[in-house]
């Protein structure tokens, strides 16, 4: 399984009718959008996905219309992030049930925890759920960093079969990839990244700017993998002012304000999150610009 977990995965947004309900059909565009681009995997209710603020029948809806449609063209991997860990095992029992080839949970967060509680959480959701488990590490936003020192044992332990961590600081992420990079899949979850990652050893990068130029990002890993480093470092580069783009605004605003404005449209970020201000879509369109694209949308 880890042998296949490599290349650039998108963290897919939710996308939501005007109601705020869940969009099957846009789901299906985008799913084809996206692997049509040439993306490796696909990740849905991550932080793009805006998972903290869907019912748990919003989940399985999600989780079910990005199977079906992916139809085992890639692997999927739901997220399946709570506090409790009872509830990440309830929500890997329906994404099993949906088809999906693995699941990714974030360190339960709100409440404060200890390393031995952190390892317990990741070995108890291993033994209950009977699919490759990824670890979610995105400390900025669940106030709570995995460290070597809990990933080492889990994955000596064949408790995980890789990690997403998602933070700019090439410190830990060399201490990962030098401590357990030969034995789980280590995905960066930082855009701008994701060429460093490969280039020390990494296997790839879940990124958000994937979801807006699939193809372009797919030549940092198709470049990489062939030796045409300049060809991956170059696409790296061009990514920068997309990645400007996504940020703006309370994320993931900026990310679906970009996707409306090239063309796949996702709807609006998710109640309570707000919508970009004019000065802010003005702002993405600008990135766009820079990044030689073209807004397609006149909203």
């Amino acid at each position: 399984m880890v042998s296949k977990l490599q290349g650039i995965w998108s963290p897919m947004p939710t996308p939501l009718a005007k109601d705020g309900s869940i969009d099957k059909a846009g789901i299906r565009t985008l799913v084809d959008f996206l692997i049509e681009g040439g993306i490796d995997g696909l990740f849905p209710l991550g932080t793009s996905g805006e998972f903290a603020l869907l019912t748990h029948e919003e989940r399985r809806a999600v989780v079910d219309a990005v199977v079906d449609r992916a139809n085992g063209r890639v692997p999927v991997f739901a997220g399946v992030s709570d506090p409790s860990t009872e509830n990440i095992i309830h929500f890997s029992a329906d994404a099993k049930d949906a088809g999906v080839d693995g699941v990714i949970a974030t360190p339960p967060y709100y409440y404060t925890t200890t390393n031995e509680a952190l390892y317990k959480h990741f070995r108890l959701i291993a033994e209950k759920v009977d699919l490759p488990l990824m670890i979610y590490n995105i400390p900025e936003w669940t106030h709570v960093f995995v460290p070597p020192e809990v990933v080492g044992p889990l994955a000596e332990e064949k408790y995980i079969v890789g990690m997403k961590y998602t933070e700019y600081n090439l410190l830990n992420l060399l201490r990962f990839i030098t401590d357990v990079g030969d034995k789980i899949a280590i995905f960066t979850g930082s855009d701008a990244m994701a060429y460093t990652n490969l280039e020390f050893g990494g296997s790839g990068a879940i990124i958000g700017v994937a979801n807006i130029a699939p193809k372009l990002a797919a030549k940092i890993f198709d470049g990489y993998r062939s030796g045409d480093l300049h060809s991956a470092r170059d696409a790296q580069l061009k990514l920068l002012p997309l990645i400007q783009a996504i940020g703006i605004g309370k994320f993931p605003a900026g990310l679906k304000e970009t996707m409306k404005l090239i063309g796949i449209p996702v709807g609006d970020a998710k109640e309570p999150l707000p919508r970009l201000s004019k000065e802010e879509v003005r702002l993405v369109k600008h990135y766009l610009g820079e990044a030689g694209l073209r807004a397609r949308s006149k909203g």
